[in-house]
């Protein structure tokens, strides 16, 4: 890992004449960045025809980023197929639940398809060969935002190709063994929905069964992961000392439709990007976010021992004429000042920035760049350097401060994302960083497998902000933890369901409402007008969801304005029965004030 931040930029020879190359490039080199990203969409350019490739383009641009000393970083091309392979193959692209076809734009293809897959390989070999050896090439990006097709929602979800269902079904095979232990898991005996074929077993167009939802959407996560793991594959054997890896968009809970597993994604890749777009009117709100989004996509990336890169950043305001809703407003050298600092501040290793000449037709005509669309400079690309070089006195400030661990499950994510109807837990996990970070802490975000496999000390700090999904090795580490001294924070709905999507009879259940002293008996939102409040303090208004629990055991540190327990102190464990995080993330800031003092003051108490 290098001690100092590298910068770059996203540049596309192919948009531009030949004759404007060297210049553009030789002003990316002046003004301080080091690294050209390129070719994501691009496989048309080499191969305009089936089988027929033209590498000339690509040729000149890489002798003349040696030239110049420029670094590149390659894309494979996967992430756009060309036309001429749409045409002659139609039934490549990825089927959507209602077997309607992908036509978005990218993204449209499903690889699980045999031929679609074969011809894939073969671009990306052509292109790896002929470049592994070349001296400006840098490293690999595998694909670009590597999703589930780009899914919207619920209503437009892919890949329900028949491929992708032949492979659905060997899934199910491999985990359940026999039909009879896959009905009894999902309770098919319900509606009489009993299988007796595993072909009658199809991906569920919307979420019906828990068990049958949470299986489908845990292999569509794997669908995505294996499609990564396939390119990587590819380039490691053509050369294996190849640096490589790929750019994940940090989407909230957007995450869950588009299939990506951030933990899972990032084995095996030497270097984890993200693509943060954040600008809003409010600068501090988008540093909060921010903030977030670099912690929980490098807890990943360092959970796999790779480097955290900010692989695409917003490089100036957008250029449209009517209002902007992405990253919208116009800016300067002050808030990229900002961005880049919070990006060093935060582990980043590289930063590169999206893109270098704003495109003036095309897909995404009118964005963002470095320069203004004629390539001539501006404030912003006259200040990249400074800005870049104030960043590394900022590098990895945030390892400063005192670490806290949150548990992200995605099991309870994935879950809710089809049953519950406000889409609150994000809010939840968000609410409970931005308190932890408010007041101090550096957040490290665990999945189900770091935390089983997590060596706790003593008053170490675990959160479980949404912890509503656990199976017996989780509940086990849970249990560890409470018992190695950990202070554990447990959220309203810990241990709600096992694996399957079924509700505990003992909530928390799997022998966690012993450690925790209490039982969930349900839960209710409240109309602002009619909820109750914390107990002494009027202002802050509990129309959040609020679990109404019984206390067995502990002390109830802190309840609401009719008596009610909202959190209960057992040893080491503090639970909240009411959502902490999503009512922090929506309070201002005098009223965030107050809880973040209750949170030291029960730190205080526990420690």
């Amino acid at each position: 890992m290098e001690n100092k931040i590298m910068g770059g930029t996203s540049y596309y020879p192919d948009h531009w004449p030949q004759s404007d190359w060297e210049r553009d490039m030789t002003l990316i080199k002046k003004s301080g960045l080091e690294i050209i990203r390129f070719g994501e969409f691009s496989w048309y350019w080499y191969e305009p025809e089936e089988g027929i490739f033209d590498f000339s383009g690509y040729d000149i641009f890489m002798d003349l980023a040696h030239k110049l000393e420029l670094k590149v970083v390659l894309c494979t091309p996967t992430a756009a197929a060309p036309e001429w392979l749409l045409h002659k193959y139609p039934d490549v692209r990825l089927v959507d639940q209602f077997g309607r076809q992908n036509q978005y734009g990218r993204h449209m293809v499903s690889y699980n398809h045999p031929k679609a897959k074969e011809l894939a390989q073969q671009a990306i070999i052509e292109l790896a060969e002929r470049y592994k050896d070349h001296p400006a090439l840098y490293g690999w990006q595998i694909d670009n935002e590597p999703t589930a097709g780009e899914s919207g929602d619920k209503n437009k979800m892919y890949d329900y190709h028949p491929e992708t269902v032949k492979l659905f079904r060997e899934f199910m095979k491999n985990k359940y063994k026999s039909l009879k232990a896959l009905n009894e898991s999902w309770q098919n005996n319900f509606w009489s929905r009993s299988f007796t074929d595993w072909e009658q077993i199809k991906p569920p167009q919307s979420p019906v069964i828990p068990g049958m939802w949470l299986d489908w959407m845990r292999f569509r996560d794997y669908d995505v992961v294996n499609f990564i793991r396939w390119q990587l594959g590819i380039l490691r054997s053509v050369k294996n000392s190849f640096i490589i890896g790929t750019n994940i968009p940090e989407c909230g809970y957007g995450t869950v439709i588009l299939a990506q597993d951030y933990w899972e994604q990032c084995k095996g890749l030497d270097y984890v990007g993200t693509d943060l777009y954040l600008h809003t009117r409010d600068w501090g709100e988008s540093m909060r976010n921010l903030s977030f989004s670099c912690d929980i996509i490098r807890s990943a990336a360092s959970s796999a021992g790779a480097e955290f890169w900010i692989s695409e950043t917003q490089a100036g305001p957008s250029r449209s004429p009517w209002r902007s809703t992405f990253a919208p407003g116009v800016w300067g050298k002050e808030f990229q000042r900002l961005c880049v600092n919070g990006y060093a501040e935060h582990g980043a290793e590289k930063i590169l920035f999206f893109l270098w000449r704003p495109t003036y037709g095309g897909r995404e005509f009118g964005g963002s760049g470095l320069v203004d669309f004629d390539g001539t400079p501006n404030e912003i690309t006259n200040n990249i350097s400074v800005i870049l070089e104030e960043s590394n006195s900022k590098k990895d400030k945030i390892f400063e401060r005192p670490p806290v661990c949150i548990h992200h499950s995605r099991d309870s994510l994935l879950l809710a994302r089809g049953y519950d109807p406000d889409d609150r837990p994000w809010d939840t996990i968000v609410g409970w960083y931005h308190c932890l970070n408010d007041i101090g802490y550096r957040a490290e975000f665990l999945s189900d497998e770091m935390l089983i496999q997590k060596r706790w000390n003593k008053g170490d700090i675990l959160v479980l902000p949404y912890t509503t999904v656990i199976d017996d090795y989780l509940s086990c580490a849970i249990k560890g933890a409470i018992e190695k001294g950990v202070i554990v924070i447990s959220g309203f709905s810990t241990g709600f369901f096992n694996e399957f999507g079924s509700i505990e009879f003992h909530c928390p259940g799997k022998g966690l409402d012993n450690y925790f002293g209490v039982k969930i008996n349900h839960f209710d939102v409240l109309p602002n007008d009619i909820a109750t409040s914390i107990q002494n303090n009027n202002d802050i208004v509990l129309d959040e969801l609020v679990a109404y629990i019984q206390v067995n055991k502990g002390e109830v540190l802190l309840k609401d304005s009719t008596d009610k327990p909202l959190v209960v102190k057992n040893a080491n464990v503090l639970y909240f029965s009411f959502d902490f995080g999503s009512l922090y993330k929506k309070l201002d800031k005098d009223k965030k004030t107050v809880l973040q003092n209750l949170i030291h003051k029960i730190f205080d108490l526990t420690v």
